[in-house]
């Protein structure tokens, strides 16, 4: 086995060889600076939740072991059922999401449509030549919004 990056010490082989030094070295320095009153306590509860682990997956499996036809067509139609509805829940939001779509394409339409209507009603000042549109916006900013009685007072 050769490593990828051309490293001959850091290999699984000495991992697997080093693991029982690592193991004392380490059960040494757990002991030698954590309390034993906190130490001892905290490793036996973490020994009681991995027992407890290994229990729940033996009763599961028992379970499983001991299902007969019957429980197992029932989990089957249970599975099948959750998959119906999830298909129905998803083809009504499809359903909801078309519906949307719709609508905003007839907004767009309408608008469209009145700009149309609006651009047709207006017709320009000069027909060959340039919109003056945005020399009247920049007049109005210029001279403000007042109206003609303002400026005489």
């Amino acid at each position: 086995m050769s490593d990828t990056q051309g490293n001959i010490f850091l290999t699984v082989e000495n991992l697997a060889f080093a693991m029982p030094l690592l193991a004392v070295c380490g059960t040494y320095a757990y002991f030698s600076f954590v309390p034993l009153k906190f130490g001892i306590p905290f490793l036996v509860g973490i020994f009681v939740i991995y027992q407890i682990q290994i229990q729940i997956k033996k009763v599961r499996e028992n379970k499983i072991q001991n299902m007969d036809d019957d429980d197992l067509k029932d989990l089957a139609l249970e599975l099948d059922e959750d998959d119906e509805e999830t298909k129905k829940k998803n083809e009504i939001e499809a359903t909801k999401l078309k519906k949307k779509q719709a609508r905003v394409e007839e907004r767009l339409a309408v608008e469209k449509r009145k700009a149309e209507k609006a651009a047709k009603r207006i017709p320009s000042k000069k027909k060959g030549g340039r919109d003056d549109d945005d020399d009247d916006d920049v007049a109005v900013f210029a001279k403000g919004s007042r109206t003609a009685t303002k400026k005489k007072k």
